[in-house]
């Protein structure tokens, strides 16, 4: 063997092992410090660019436009634009930089996973899946011992903190697990294609299984109703995509769509029909009911261009907020609208969110495209994020945007592993799983 090809067999084992490692610890430290995410999405798309540039040489392949690129990075554009009427121009810029970011990395590291050997990738996405069965683990060990683990963590390491600076909390607060248990859905669905797509059949059910429930249970014990939905919907979506795997991305599409036409007639109806004074309804109900509503009716003071990407909390705190008799909570926008669909209106108006609709329906388009095998599993994380982000979360929130661009390189990668003569059973003499 010459010295050139001995050092790219050697500085491809380090690579190989550097991205094992990463994909091991991406989805354990995401569920149980979701505020990493961002570092994360930096290394694990950081691994799979050096790693394909060491074998290609040539940037220029990790970078070609695509059209579903193209529609994210109209979204984008018109954020950045947004700043010019935001009242709050250096957020909007920060924001729109940091999505700019998220996609790019995104769409790299997917072309990049293709220049990658399929037997490196299927060691490093199995690591992955025992990274997320971990991390489901660890956050149902932290509710199983009132939350315990992670006190304990966080008075060694501050960074784990869910709040940047936060001291560690003394008390069981349930609230901790709000973003660990979307991370944990997020990761699931890539989780079980590594699964079902690596591991021997022999042993395919039980890990199947096995992380299913490491990952259902804490989610149902967090009493997250957001989390719970995603992952309800999620499993419908799986199972719909399974026995109608060339229609689940148009009716993915079509969902994404109708979502931006009706979320406006029906948020104004329910506050209309004073579903916010039901007391049958939790409280929780009550109070999304009140905010939706007058975050729709403001959506029409500026309803072609928006007030502004991530303008929402400063225009709440220039705002005088009432809370009439009976009312749970005040009438106010809040510092975000707990629903995707509401915020770009309100936030990016029509043209944003007409921008949003098409960038959405493009992705979930491109879900046919994908091999059969991973269609579902696809069908299911896109039914996660959809859900999830419409009951719950501001859609600005750096563990956010950064925790569903990894979701996105988890499936990617996956597939690449899983593609045609990766998969385990095709291979007997593979030690994997």
């Amino acid at each position: 063997m010459s010295a050139s090809v001995e050092t790219r067999v050697i500085g491809g084992r380090k690579a190989e092992l550097a991205l094992t490692g990463l994909l091991f610890l991406a989805p354990l430290a995401t569920a149980a410090a979701p505020r990493l995410t961002w570092l994360f999405l930096l290394l694990v798309a950081g691994g799979l660019l050096l790693g394909a540039w060491r074998r290609t040489g040539d940037w220029r392949q990790l970078f070609q436009p695509h059209p579903v690129c193209m529609a994210a990075l109209a979204v984008v554009l018109y954020a950045f634009l947004s700043a010019a009427w935001s009242p709050d121009p250096g957020g909007t810029l920060g924001k729109a930089a940091l999505l700019l970011g998220a996609v790019l990395l995104t769409f790299a590291g997917g072309n990049a996973a293709a220049a990658w050997d399929k037997a490196e990738l299927r060691r490093a996405t199995l690591a992955f899946a025992l990274g997320a069965l971990l991390g489901a683990l660890y956050i149902l060990a932290g509710i199983l011992t009132r939350d315990s683990l992670r006190r304990a963590a966080e008075s060694v390491v501050t960074l784990l903190s869910p709040d940047s600076g936060a001291p560690a909390s003394t008390k069981f607060k349930p609230e901790f697990l709000r973003r660990s248990v979307t991370m944990l859905v997020l990761h699931l669905w890539p989780a079980l294609l590594a699964v079902t797509a690596l591991v021997r059949p022999s042993r395919r059910l039980a890990f199947t299984l096995l992380v299913f429930a490491a990952v259902s249970i804490p989610v149902f014990f967090s009493g997250r109703e957001s989390a719970q939905l995603a992952l309800v919907g999620s499993v419908l979506a799986f199972v719909l995509a399974s026995v109608w795997r060339r229609g689940m991305p148009r009716l993915l599409a079509a969902a994404w769509c109708l979502a931006f036409v009706a979320v406006l007639p029906l948020t104004l109806s329910a506050y209309q029909a004073e579903w916010h004074m039901e007391e049958s309804l939790p409280k929780s109900a009550r109070a999304r009911v009140i905010l939706w509503g007058h975050t729709a009716e403001r959506v029409f003071e500026n309803p072609w261009i928006g007030v502004g990407a991530d303008a929402t909390a400063e225009i709440t705190k220039r705002s005088v907020a009432d809370q009439p008799k009976g009312y749970i909570a005040p009438r106010t926008t809040g510092p975000h609208a707990h629903n995707l669909f509401l915020q770009i209106w309100f936030e990016l108006g029509l043209v944003g969110a007409v921008l949003a609709a098409v960038a959405g329906a493009a992705i979930a388009l491109r879900i046919a495209s994908l091999s059969p095998e991973v269609r579902p599993f696809a069908a299911a994380t896109f039914a996660t994020f959809g859900i999830s982000v419409a009951f719950a979360w501001g859609i600005w929130q750096t563990w956010l945007i950064c925790g569903v661009a990894l979701a996105a390189l988890y499936l990617l990668v996956t597939e690449r592993a899983a593609g045609p003569g990766g998969e385990a059973d095709r291979q007997p003499g593979n030690s994997s799983g």
